[in-house]
């Protein structure tokens, strides 16, 4: 949702090459971790040779370019997918740039701690990605050394999600990986008839497919056809009206064509009746709603329904990142409201979250925003 999905793949469109989009696919065996490590421990993807050695974890690598501006955002995901599954999935992260170059991007980043390891001779990326330019790209790799899944790190967390709640289906993931590339291969030849087609039978198969769908709305909107986009994604919700990340998939597209845009709180209220019990998505889609629909009278009913909500349904055991990230947005509500006295003293309660939560950019971003509210207040006690 938050990743900058068309710039990705516009690079796609442009520099792929003609060869197969990836050496390795679910079912092949994964290629060891040959690079120099310059952070966290070294993760060996290949079983060991002793059985009493072997455990059960997943392995999750991602190949990603340092300097690309998703690299940041793939870092934070990562820090998130350690904590929730810690003790099931390990991850490090592979990059075919210079050292310097992964210093600069590790240096903003001193609480990530997984391993981070250097493809000096770039080999091994040569393996994983065979040429693709759509990084940064996931590998999970199964406790017998085998590639399980491959895909775009953004859909990492839905993937072992799925394998968590035993959902994932190894097989249907053979079937489809050959057409993922294939329409990766269309869209840069522009071949729509055919992408149709290939779109059209991975969501027969995987209904609300994430890749499938993010190149084919990527495509139908390159081509000026955003409202055969938006039907896709609502067919798609008509289909699993239960996948969250459908209705985010609908916002952002809201978001990109202004003719869309009255229908958010559609999708909001679509959301609501089908989606329960989640507040952290709840809380998302409400700050969304206030940030990109700041004057839409049913995007701030919407908002204030869904915010509610999430804050009535918020466990007891919630991680601080997400009492943070919920009161961020009842102060932001508050601020819409006119209420600049509240929203400060809430913003205040979400910036010590975020420092229990140890994220030291989302504290200062609030800290910041502290400083906007502080002023209104004080501007509006001036006579």
């Amino acid at each position: 949702m938050k990743t900058r999905i068309l710039s990705s793949l516009t690079v796609l469109l442009l520099a792929l090459s003609g060869a197969p989009l990836y050496a390795l696919r679910p079912g092949d065996p994964a290629e060891e971790l040959a690079v120099k490590w310059i952070r966290g421990v070294p993760l060996a993807v290949l079983p060991p040779a002793k059985e009493e050695l072997k455990t059960g974890e997943l392995k999750a690598v991602v190949f990603l370019l340092t300097r690309s501006a998703n690299a940041p955002e793939t870092l934070n995901l990562l820090n998130q997918l350690r904590r929730t599954y810690s003790g099931s999935v390990r991850f490090a992260v592979v990059t075919p740039d210079r050292e310097a170059d992964a210093a600069q991007l590790l240096a903003a980043f001193p609480d990530f701690s997984l391993p981070f390891g250097i493809d000096e001779k770039r080999k091994l990326t040569a393996q994983y990605m065979n040429g693709s330019l759509l990084y940064p790209m996931a590998f999970v790799i199964d406790p017998e050394g085998r590639i399980l899944w491959n895909g775009e790190a953004v859909d990492l967390g839905e993937m072992l999600e799925a394998w968590r709640t035993k959902k994932f289906d190894p097989a249907l993931q053979k079937q489809l990986s050959p057409m993922l590339d294939e329409l990766q291969t269309l869209l840069r030849e522009n071949n729509d008839r055919r992408m149709k087609q290939v779109t059209r039978s991975i969501l027969k198969s995987d209904p609300g497919n994430a890749a499938a769908l993010r190149l084919r709305t990527f495509a139908l909107e390159n081509s000026g056809r955003f409202q055969e986009a938006w039907q896709l994604i609502l067919s798609q919700i008509e289909r699993v009206p239960g996948l969250v990340r459908l209705y985010f998939s609908a916002l952002d597209l809201a978001g990109r064509h202004p003719e869309l845009g009255p229908r958010a709180a559609e999708i909001a209220d679509r959301y609501s009746k089908a989606v329960t019990g989640n507040p952290d998505a709840d809380n998302l889609m409400s700050f969304l709603l206030l940030n990109r629909r700041p004057e839409d009278p049913a995007a701030l009913r919407a908002a204030q329904r869904l915010l509610r909500r999430a804050v009535a349904t918020l466990p007891k055991e919630a991680s601080p990142a997400l009492r943070a990230s919920v009161t961020t947005t009842r102060a932001l509500l508050e601020w819409r409201l006119g209420h600049p006295e509240t929203a400060l003293k809430l913003q205040q309660e979400a910036t010590k979250f975020w420092h229990a939560a140890e994220n030291p950019a989302a504290e200062k971003n609030s800290r910041e925003r502290e400083s906007l509210y502080q002023t209104v207040v004080e501007l509006g006690r001036t006579p």
